[in-house]
């Protein structure tokens, strides 16, 4: 990510003093503070160039990085500035021997205390850390233990919670799964009953007796007879082998077909069949 490809910002900026070394402090306003990578370089004695690309192709330190515009050699620029809260992070990773000498001892002494905060958060116990002999000193550190096994205490507690919460959802998908695959079963089951149970023996009578009508009144005007064929083409177009097998599902399309068989074939006989009683069960 260059500081091109980096939203510019217009902070509201001043110098703060921060352990003998003189920092710029940018204020971005919906953001937080930043400060700029060059600023710290140049406290520290750090190839800025390396420091920058390090930055840009590290996965996490590269989501604390922002573009910010700040006076550089009498002129205002925009410059890569990285949030204070990802600063700790940046300074733990720079080896001491990259630093000026007179930085040296106090990047060392400020890894030695991350190193210890870190032991006292993630591990079971504290790290011990040395008090002095000054009172307000262990006074200080001991507020700092009791902090630090306070904040162990809620990040477990966090965790936890966390991965109750993913085995919930976990548990939420199978659930939502196994619902998916029983629904489809329960309709492929259903189809399948619907395929199977067959029309009752009134609604066979009624199928039976329209189509005899039909035939018997053909018969009446051209002298001729087609039950058979009319029969044949029942079973033909609605896939039945007789009256008793029609599925139930089929009913309907049955007394579809005999009203079109009786236009068919007694276009103007308004008796060619009789009322049917399409939900006869």
């Amino acid at each position: 990510m260059s500081d091109a490809q980096l939203p510019a910002r217009r902070p509201a900026y001043q110098e703060v003093l921060f352990d003998g070394d003189t920092l710029i402090a940018v204020v971005i306003e919906h953001d937080g503070v930043a400060t700029p990578v060059r600023n710290l370089c140049e406290v520290l004695g750090l190839d800025l160039e390396a420091q920058s690309e390090q930055l840009r192709k590290h996965p996490v330190l590269s989501q604390g990085l922002r573009v910010v515009n700040v006076p550089v050699g009498g002129r205002v620029r925009s410059v890569t500035a990285i949030m204070h809260t990802w600063i700790p992070f940046w300074l733990a990773t720079i080896s001491p021997e990259q630093v000026n000498a007179a930085s040296r001892p106090k990047l060392i002494r400020y890894q030695l205390e991350v190193a210890n905060v870190l032991a006292a958060l993630y591990s079971s116990e504290l790290s011990p850390t040395p008090l002095g002999n000054d009172p307000s000193i262990v006074t200080m550190m001991q507020q700092l233990q009791l902090v630090l096994r306070e904040a162990r205490i809620a990040r477990e507690a966090h965790l936890a919670t966390q991965q109750q919460l993913q085995q919930l959802q976990a548990a939420q998908e199978t659930t939502d799964t196994r619902v998916v695959e029983h629904s489809d079963l329960i309709r492929e089951l259903t189809e399948r009953i619907d395929q199977t149970t067959v029309v009752s023996a009134a609604q066979q009578h009624v199928i039976k007796d329209a189509i005899q009508r039909i035939a018997a009144r053909y018969k009446q005007r051209h002298s001729t007879d087609i039950f058979a064929r009319l029969f044949s083409e029942f079973c033909n177009d609605l896939n039945t082998p007789r009256y008793s097998a029609l599925p139930t599902t089929k009913y309907d399309a049955a007394l579809a077909w005999i009203r079109r068989k009786a236009a068919e074939y007694l276009p103007n006989d308004p008796d060619a069949m009789p009322s049917l009683q399409e939900k006869l069960l």
